[in-house]
C-alpha cells in the first residue's frame, strides 16, 4: 500500500453518473434507435437497422465491458423481438448479442484506427456488427424455415452486406452528434482528451483524527466549470453535534453535503483534490450505498425521495433493495415510524399526507438504515413557520435522544439555532468561521458577510451593544432575549 506525504495534492477524477453511464447512454440511444425503427420508411424494401447502429454509437461512445456488451445486447434482443415483422424474431436473442460483442471487440483492438484525427469506430462497428449480428440472424431464418439455398446465398446475404455498408453510414452520423452532445453535459470526454479515472484502492488513506466526518484539504470543481465550487475545506464533525451550515446561494453548501454522503465523487462529475473521510474510510475508497448506512441524507426536494404507495411501503422499499430479511423490516418500519410520531399513519397512502408529514416519512426511511449522521439540506424551505418549529424539535429529539448526529444547511436560521451547537458560515466554496453558535453569528454581523440571515432577535442584541450596552446572554431566541431582559430590569 502507498502512503501520502500531501493528502491536499490527491486527485480523484470522475464523470458524471460513474460506473452506470453506459446504461444511461445506451438506453436513451436504443429508445431513440427503437423509434427510427418503427418510423423510417424503406427504399426498395432496404432501410437501415437503426438499433444496431444505435447501440453501436452507444458502445463506441462508453466503451463497456464484454458481460456490459452482452447485456446490451440482450435488451436489443427484446425490443427487436417485441417489434420485428420477420418470420422468427426470436432469432435476435442470438444475433443482437453477437452485434454487441463484435462492436466491443473492434471498439477494444481497433481505437486507434484514425483518419485526420477522426475516430472510425464508427464506420467500423457499424459495418461488422451488421454484418455479422444480421449474418447470424439470416442463417437462422434459412434453417428455420427451410429457405432455399438460393434466396439465402444470393438474396439475403448480399442484402446484409448492403444494409451493413448502409450502417457503417448512419453510425457515424449519429455518433459525431452524440459525443458533443455528452460532451458538452459533461458526461464524456472529446475525443482529443484521454478519458482520466481513478482508482485509490493502492492507496493507505487514514484521517487525522477520529471524528465521524472529516475533512482534509477538500477541494472540488464540477466538470466543465474552472471554479471550484469547494477549496481547501477542513471540517471535522463530531459524534453528537448539531451542526447548521449557512451561506449565501451557490456558496458551496449542498456540494459540501454531497459530499459526506459521497455523491461527491461518486456520482457528480469533477475532480476532487483532498480527502473525505467518513467513520475512518476514505470515501473514494467506498461506495454511496456503503456511505447510506452510515449517513443519511434528506434533500430540499422530499417529495423526490418518495417513490412507493403507502407509508409503510416506502420505508420497507429501501430495506428490501438492500436485502434485508422481512421480519427485520416489520420492525425497522414500527421503529423508524415511532421516531418520527407517524405509527397512526402507516397503511395511509402518500397522496393523503401533508407536506410535513411526507417530509417526517422521508426520515423514517432514512432512519430506517439505522445511519449514525443525518444531513438536511435545506428541510424548511417548503414549510410555514409552524411546519418549521415542528421540524427542528423533532430533529433535536434524535439528536438527544436516539443520538444521531446531525448535519443541517439552512437559510433560515431562527428555528434550527437554539438546538444547534455549531454553526458554520462558508462563503465561495470557503469555511469562513466554523464555531459556537454565537462565535460565528458575530463574525457575520462584524465582517457584514450573509448579515441577513442573522436572526432578527440576535441582530438586534449586536445592534444595542454597539450602542452600548451589556445585553448578557446570547438572544438566540426569543424566550432568551426576554430573559435577558428582565434580568436587566
Amino acid at each position: 500500500m502507498k502512503t501520502v506525504a500531501d493528502i491536499s495534492k490527491l486527485e480523484f477524477h470522475h464523470r458524471q453518473g460513474g460506473q452506470f453511464r453506459w446504461i444511461t447512454i445506451t438506453t436513451l440511444l436504443l429508445a431513440i434507435g427503437c423509434i427510427l425503427h418503427l418510423v423510417s420508411p424503406s427504399v426498395a424494401g432496404i432501410t437501415p437497422n437503426w438499433t444496431i447502429a444505435t447501440y453501436c454509437v452507444a458502445i463506441c461512445l462508453t466503451k463497456p465491458s464484454y458481460k456490459q456488451a452482452l447485456g446490451i445486447g440482450l435488451v436489443a434482443a427484446l425490443i427487436n423481438v417485441l417489434t420485428s415483422k420477420s418470420g422468427f424474431p426470436y432469432g435476435n436473442i442470438v444475433s443482437e448479442p453477437l452485434g454487441t460483442l463484435t462492436c466491443t471487440f473492434i471498439v477494444k483492438n481497433l481505437s486507434s484506427i484514425r483518419i485526420k484525427g477522426h475516430s472510425c469506430l464508427p464506420v467500423l462497428t457499424g459495418f461488422f456488427a451488421t454484418c455479422l449480428s444480421g449474418g447470424s440472424f439470416v442463417t437462422i431464418l434459412k434453417f428455420v424455415m427451410d429457405l432455399p439455398w438460393p434466396v439465402y446465398v444470393y438474396g439475403m446475404l448480399p442484402l446484409v452486406v448492403v444494409i451493413g455498408a448502409l450502417n457503417a453510414v448512419v453510425t457515424p452520423l449519429m455518433y459525431f452528434p452524440a459525443l458533443r452532445l455528452f460532451v458538452s453535459r459533461g458526461i464524456l470526454d472529446s475525443l482529443e482528451e484521454q478519458e482520466v479515472t481513478s482508482d485509490h484502492s493502492m492507496y493507505e488513506l487514514k484521517p487525522s483524527n477520529d471524528s465521524l466526518i472529516s475533512m482534509e484539504h477538500m477541494s472540488y470543481i464540477y466538470n466543465k466549470q474552472k471554479t471550484p465550487v469547494l477549496d481547501d475545506v477542513n471540517l471535522v464533525v463530531n459524534k453528537g453535534d448539531f451542526l447548521v451550515i449557512t451561506g449565501e446561494s451557490g456558496s458551496g453548501k449542498s456540494s459540501l453535503c454531497m459530499a459526506m454522503t459521497g455523491a461527491i465523487p461518486h456520482y457528480f462529475g469533477g475532480v476532487m483534490k483532498g480527502m473525505v473521510y467518513v467513520a475512518g474510510q476514505a470515501t473514494t475508497q467506498t461506495t454511496i450505498s456503503h456511505l447510506a448506512s452510515r449517513v443519511g441524507a434528506m434533500l430540499d426536494d422530499y417529495d423526490s425521495q418518495l417513490v412507493a404507495m403507502t407509508v409503510e411501503e416506502e420505508i420497507a422499499f429501501s430495506l428490501e433493495n438492500l436485502g434485508i430479511a422481512p421480519d427485520k423490516i416489520e420492525a425497522a418500519i414500527t421503529e423508524s415510524l415511532a421516531k418520527v410520531d407517524l405509527t397512526p399513519y402507516r397503511t395511509r397512502l402518500l397522496s393523503k399526507l401533508s407536506g410535513g408529514q411526507r417530509q417526517r416519512l422521508v426520515i423514517a426511511g432514512v432512519l430506517a438504515t439505522n445511519p449514525d449522521i443525518l444531513v438536511f439540506d435545506e428541510p424548511t424551505s417548503a414549510l410555514d413557520p409552524e411546519g418549521t418549529h415542528s421540524f427542528y424539535e423533532l430533529v433535536h429529539e434524535l439528536n438527544v435522544k436516539y443520538g444521531h448526529t446531525i448535519v443541517v444547511i439552512e437559510h433560515m436560521l431562527e428555528a434550527a439555532l437554539p438546538y444547534a451547537n455549531r454553526l458554520i458560515l462558508i462563503d465561495h466554496g470557503h469555511i469562513l468561521s466554523d464555531g459556537d453558535v454565537e462565535t460565528t453569528l458575530r463574525y457575520m454581523y462584524n465582517k457584514d458577510v450573509y448579515k441577513t440571515a442573522i436572526p432578527q432577535v440576535f441582530a438586534c442584541q449586536l445592534d444595542l451593544e454597539k450602542a452600548g450596552y451589556d445585553m448578557g446572554e446570547a438572544w438566540l431566541s426569543t424566550d432568551k432575549a426576554i430573559q435577558a431582559l428582565q434580568s436587566q430590569c
